[in-house]
């Protein structure tokens, strides 16, 4: 690794070793000195870029910047706030401080009512409801043994975060070493199919905040569907809306979140019949 130092002279004369006569005062023969170059990729880290502000939030939307999703919040912010219930700040006025739930950490409550949330939650309400199922077993998929028996996620992270870079290196190629040795090669296939041309030139009228990168994973998704058989329609069905599945009297789809994948195949393959199964209660469904 090698560093330049440039020194600035104060002199407005420079010395010269040509048996030539110098130069008249103020006037240089030798080239300004070269710019300091930039630090090399395995020199010091180059310096973090500034964010560029984001952009104003669409209209009716919380005006809470999510900066790991670069997107403001999709909730409806209060009548008397620009931000949601869960992002007004705690400087406002009649704001008070919020504090994560004991029982689903994922959701905050205001310190006042957290007493009362934790009787009501309906994360509590779900969790004794399934442990009350036949098929219910606690931990089954925890793992056995005692390795990392006791140790939380934050816990393994911050292991993770103290770890030199050399001793980092070593345990990344560990798990190369193994992902190459187990694992089965993976074949990536994108496919778009013609009945989700509408979805993706954004023909259809979506009520719920979508991301270009959802709908195409989501028309991906279905077009590989379609590549093994389980759907098949002729283009001209799909433009029309018909229930062109052949064979397809109903669609169940289990872990269905907010429910977009299924309603794709309502919109470009018209069909009817579909089940969605999610545990969790999702903000912005596209049954609402």
């Amino acid at each position: 690794m090698f560093h330049l130092t440039f020194r600035r002279r104060t002199s407005p004369f420079r010395r010269h070793s040509s048996p030539f006569s110098p130069p008249s005062p103020g006037v240089s023969l030798s080239s300004p000195p070269p710019p300091p170059q930039p630090p090399s990729e395995m020199g010091r880290a180059p310096a973090k870029r500034e964010r560029s502000p984001p952009p104003p939030p669409p209209p009716g939307r919380c005006h809470f910047w999510l900066p790991n999703k670069r997107r403001h919040c999709a909730n409806s912010p209060l009548p008397t706030s620009q931000y949601c219930g869960n992002h007004i700040p705690e400087t406002a006025a009649g704001a008070g401080r919020r504090v994560p739930c004991p029982v689903d950490s994922s959701h905050t409550v205001l310190e006042e009512n957290l007493e009362a949330h934790i009787g009501k939650c309906p994360q509590k309400k779900q969790a004794a409801a399934l442990a009350v199922q036949p098929y219910y077993s606690k931990g089954v998929n925890s793992g056995g043994g005692e390795v990392g028996c006791g140790v939380t996620s934050a816990e393994k992270r911050a292991a993770v975060y103290r770890l030199t870079e050399e001793e980092f290196r070593g345990l990344l190629e560990k798990i190369r070493s193994v992902h190459a040795a187990a694992a089965v090669a993976m074949r990536e296939s994108y496919l778009i199919t013609d009945a989700c041309d509408k979805w993706m030139s954004g023909q259809v009228d979506r009520k719920v905040p979508y991301q270009e990168k959802h709908v195409a994973q989501q028309a991906s998704i279905v077009g590989n569907m379609e590549a093994f058989g389980l759907l098949r329609r002729s283009n001209a069905e799909a433009i029309n809306g018909e229930d062109a599945s052949v064979g397809v009297e109903a669609v169940v789809e289990f872990g269905a979140g907010r429910g977009y994948l299924t309603q794709v195949l309502v919109d470009c393959y018209g069909i009817r019949h579909v089940f969605l199964v999610e545990r969790r209660s999702y903000k912005l469904k596209v049954s609402q």
